[in-house]
C-alpha cells in the first residue's frame, strides 16, 4: 500500500531551494497510473492546505495498493 499527495494543479516545477516538485490533478494521477504498471488506485481525495495563510491551496491525496505481486529474481 503506498499514500501520496501532491499540490493540485498540472505542472513539475522547483522551489526556490531547488527541491523539484510534480503538482497532479485526477487526469494527471490516472496517466501516470496508466505509465506506471503494477498500481491500482483504492481512493483518492482532495484536501485544503491547514497552514496559515495556505487554505487557498488544494491537494490531491491518493492510497494506491499492488495491482499484482510478481517474486524478485536474483
Amino acid at each position: 500500500m503506498l499514500y501520496a499527495s501532491f499540490k493540485y494543479g498540472r505542472s513539475d516545477r522547483e522551489g526556490d531551494d531547488g527541491r523539484r516538485f510534480t503538482d497532479l490533478d485526477e487526469a494527471g494521477l490516472a496517466a501516470l497510473l496508466q505509465a506506471v504498471p503494477g498500481f491500482v488506485e483504492l481512493e483518492t481525495w482532495i484536501t485544503t492546505d491547514r497552514r496559515p495563510g495556505r487554505s487557498n491551496e488544494r491537494w490531491l491525496n491518493t492510497l494506491l495498493g499492488v495491482s499484482e505481486i510478481k517474486p524478485l529474481r536474483f
